[in-house]
């Protein structure tokens, strides 16, 4: 459960149990968890050893607080998530039963386990740690780890470290390319761009509904994409609400909705049946407002995407580049920039739909990766040495938690080191390749070794 998100506590505050004791925030127990060391054992109550070979990745999102947790249980090793209560049944309190987001969990860590005849039949088939109160414990086995190539790292000029960064980075987008190529071969270049652009608004929590999306998108043919596509995203999505039916429209939202729908409906394959949103962000990133960004690019850029933004990277600096793509995709985006949904009241203050932050994502994410396999596809040298450069000299972009912990584990006290989006990129390039794979045991860790061979 993640922190304050406690039906009972929803601001995290300690609240008393039964014996009059102050109850302690989980969010205590999950940074207890994240600080354990490698190689830590834990005596379980069955008796069994538990011992830690990787706590796991700490999940912000909704599902189990640790994600890819590498563990030892008696000499056998497995990998899976990790949850985190303040007791055992408050598996059941937060309704995890049944959930297909922790079917997954192989260890229940908590502070006191009363698990007992009634409750055992609700309570998942994990191992069950009872963590020891570092207040009772001289905590010798709890400190926030850095990551073993941390030295390695410590040990590079700032040259040094911001081409090895970008040179991983540049490493991602090729993989990336590589990729939107095959799709590209599979179903064409303005499809596979529709399709990349789809997958990366819909990170991180609605990210297979958005692929889902533009799998059935693709059954359209480019021209009733290219006249329609606004429509039929917005009708195949399931997002889109009937206007004779839905009393919750007004003003301009029932306008829209009703423009919408008579152009989708003579034309529509599904119906937007069988896709569930998930809506646990902001407000400001409805799966509404993300699918009205998605309608947005294919109006903006279809029929040619790939073509047009070809063009666009001509036009000069990154900076002039990024506000060009910017100030196409505001135009006729009056009513999202005032908006959360179709049914929402006007916003009090205005929010553009395509903040700078947004495009800057979009362009590292969905359009370099996208045109480095068009340029590869159409043997475009002079295009594939402009997106690598640009590329190159990209600033930073917004932070996200894979930059920040690498950043804390990998390079502690070097915050200037990540100076642009290709070391960003790199650092998420290593985290995927080797932490993630890892489970973030860095004594499996191939890169580790090639950089201290032989420990």
């Amino acid at each position: 459960m993640k922190p304050q998100t406690d039906r009972k506590n929803p601001a995290g505050a300690p609240e008393a149990n039964g014996g009059g004791r102050m109850r302690e925030p989980e969010s205590e127990i999950q940074k207890q968890w994240a600080a354990v060391r490698r190689g830590t054992e834990f005596k379980l109550a069955d008796g069994r050893t538990l011992r830690v070979v990787s706590p796991g990745s700490w999940n912000r999102m909704p599902g189990p607080d640790f994600r890819n947790a590498k563990l030892d249980l008696d000499g056998t090793a497995f990998r899976g998530d990790v949850e985190i209560h303040g007791k055992t049944s408050d598996w059941i309190l937060h309704g995890h039963g049944g959930d297909p987001m922790y079917g997954n969990v192989v260890l229940h860590v908590v502070r006191r386990d009363d698990t007992s005849p009634g409750n055992v039949a609700f309570l998942p088939q994990a191992a069950v740690l009872v963590l020891p109160d570092p207040t009772e414990n001289e905590g010798e086995n709890f400190g926030f780890p850095q990551a073993a190539c941390a030295a390695v790292f410590a040990k590079m000029t700032q040259d040094e470290l911001e081409k090895f960064l970008s040179d991983a980075g540049t490493d991602r987008l090729k993989l990336r390319a590589d990729e939107r190529l095959r799709m590209m071969i599979s179903c064409g270049t303005t499809k596979a761009f529709l399709s990349a652009a789809a997958e990366q608004l819909g990170v991180p929590d609605n990210r297979e509904v958005f692929r889902t999306l533009a799998e059935r998108l693709r059954e359209y043919s480019e021209d009733e994409l290219t006249a329609h596509f606004e429509a039929l995203a917005w009708g195949e999505s399931g997002l889109l609400p009937d206007p004779a039916a839905d009393r919750r429209l007004t003003g301009d939202g029932r306008a829209l909705v009703s423009a919408l729908w008579d152009e989708w409906w003579p034309l529509r394959k599904n119906g937007g049946e069988g896709f569930f949103f998930k809506h646990t962000c902001r407000p400001l990133n409805s799966p509404e407002r993300r699918l009205a960004m998605l309608g947005a690019i294919g109006r903006t850029f279809l029929p040619d995407p790939c073509g047009q933004l070809a063009g666009i990277l001509k036009c000069g600096s990154a900076d002039l580049i990024l506000e060009t793509i910017q100030d196409r995709l505001a135009d006729g985006e009056a009513f999202w920039d005032a908006h959360t949904s179709f049914r929402s009241a006007e916003l009090r203050h205005h929010a553009a739909l395509f903040g700078r932050p947004r495009v800057e994502s979009l362009f590292a994410d969905v359009v370099l990766p996208v045109l480095a396999a068009y340029a590869k596809l159409m043997r475009d040298d002079a295009l594939k040495t402009r997106i690598f450069e640009l590329f190159r000299v990209m600033p930073p972009l917004p932070s996200n938690l894979v930059v920040r912990r690498m950043q804390a584990r990998c390079l502690p006290g070097r915050r200037g080191a990540v100076k642009g989006a290709a070391a960003q990129q790199g650092l998420i390039h290593l985290y995927k390749t080797h932490c993630e794979a890892q489970a973030g045991d860095c004594g499996a860790c191939r890169l580790y070794h090639s950089f201290a061979p032989g420990q």
